[in-house]
């Protein structure tokens, strides 16, 4: 770990606190802004898990491309088979907020865009391509979800190619 780019960073973005925990979801970061790999964040309500997508992208290949954040609480349908999101966010970061609230058939067409790079738009039969960088946030308990049956496990392991664990607010000193 580079304290002195975790710290630049943490003072980049505002985020307080300082705890092991917390400067190593902040390096993960860092590490992995650039590769492609896919990022799940978990924690809290209320950590800041949004700020990571946020040092991702700044710091990746991508950063000169568009930041598309969704809030997956407030999605009804057709991720998959909308240009808005995947088409926006092409060649950039689409930051998944909240994915473990997407309804499971919504859940199903993501995994097939995340497989695929293949999506369809809402009233079209054309296939469109995309190239995403999928970073993902979750306060959800994901093991209990995917027992419970309200969360796909393939697409949990899709998601979660790197795991970073946001700190509550009490534990960062």
């Amino acid at each position: 770990m580079n304290t002195s780019d975790v710290q630049a960073q943490k003072r980049r973005y505002g985020i307080v606190g300082n705890s092991e925990g917390l400067n190593h979801a902040v390096d993960i970061a860092l590490q992995v802004a650039k590769t492609d790999l896919s990022v799940l964040i978990t924690g809290e309500s209320g950590v800041g898990k949004e700020i990571i997508p946020r040092i991702i992208h700044d710091n990746s290949l991508r950063k000169t491309k568009k930041y598309f954040a969704v809030n997956c609480g407030s999605i009804t349908g057709a991720i998959g088979e909308r240009e808005g999101y995947f088409g926006a966010a092409n060649g950039g970061t689409l930051f998944l907020d909240e994915v473990g609230e997407l309804p499971l058939a919504t859940q199903a067409r993501l995994l097939r865009v995340l497989e695929t790079g293949e999506y369809i738009r809402v009233g079209s039969s054309d296939v469109r391509k995309t190239d995403v960088r999928i970073v993902a946030a979750t306060n959800v308990n994901m093991a209990q979800a995917i027992r419970d049956g309200r969360f796909r496990e393939d697409l949990f392991y899709r998601l979660n190619t790197i795991p970073v664990k946001m700190p509550a607010l009490r534990e960062r000193g």
